[in-house]
């Protein structure tokens, strides 16, 4: 399913968080938004994921208005992973992972049963299913927060910082398993080295407004990183996959 975004806007009291913003996330593609800290990409997801309504602009999925959409409607074609998802209700892993049935409540039976168990075995979390939440390390309950994500079938998957708190290795395994789903992927990344190796496309803020959008290979250049970052950065082709790969230098001494 295709989102885009025309003019998206939203403030807080007189600051202005997001202004202008445009953006295509075309069907299948995975796209990394990117920026410094403070730059408006939680704003933006939560405003293409319909929590938050834009003061300005609109949202569509494959041409229908995201805000105009009843909240269960919105839940079974989008679904949103937060940075700091978590419960305060004493669940286990499989238990959480039905929450994502709820947007399909009077379709209950063993066709959910089949999809919680399908959405727990893709993301490798079947083996804690009877775990409790609190027991969780960070990794897996990453893990987790994807299964009941995948329980809700959505055809776009929103993740906000999917990789904090994650080693390297959890890194890596997590952007392979997201970049195998198939479906349109947008996630908020830091890491420049990840969205290189594993997103299709980039989009970056800077103070609220797209400043670059494209392919990976043509967005993150060592002038974006000088002008937005305020790093000395150069660019080479990973010698395995050809892709982007980030060596710094330094900062420019234009941090902000």
């Amino acid at each position: 399913m295709r989102l885009e975004a025309r003019g998206i806007g939203w403030r807080v009291g007189s600051r202005e968080i997001i202004s202008g913003v445009d953006a295509d996330f075309e069907t299948g593609t995975f796209t990394a938004v990117l920026g410094p800290n403070g730059s408006g990409k939680t704003t933006l997801l939560s405003v293409l994921a319909g929590m938050r309504k834009p003061g300005a602009g609109t949202v569509r999925a494959d041409s229908v208005d995201v805000h105009a959409m009843a909240h269960r409607e919105r839940a079974r074609v989008i679904a949103l992973v937060e940075q700091a998802a978590g419960t305060g209700l004493d669940l286990t892993v499989r238990e959480a992972v039905e929450l994502g049935r709820i947007p399909h409540r009077g379709r209950w039976g063993r066709e959910t049963g089949e999809i919680v168990e399908r959405a727990m075995a893709r993301t490798r979390v079947s083996e804690l299913a009877d775990r409790l939440w609190h027991t969780l390390s960070g990794g897996e309950r990453q893990r987790a927060h994807l299964a009941r994500a995948l329980a809700q079938q959505p055809s776009i998957l929103l993740l906000d910082e999917p990789t904090n708190h994650l080693d390297l290795g959890h890194q890596l395994d997590f952007m392979t398993m997201v970049r195998g789903l198939g479906i349109t992927v947008v996630a908020a990344l830091h890491d420049l080295d990840l969205a290189s190796a594993y997103c299709d496309r980039a989009l970056v803020l800077d103070h609220g407004r797209v400043v670059a959008s494209g392919d990976v290979a043509s967005v993150i250049t060592p002038a974006l990183l000088a002008s937005v970052y305020g790093v000395d950065a150069t660019i080479a082709s990973h010698p395995s996959t050809g892709r982007p790969r980030v060596m710094w230098r330094g900062t420019t001494g234009a941090l902000r």
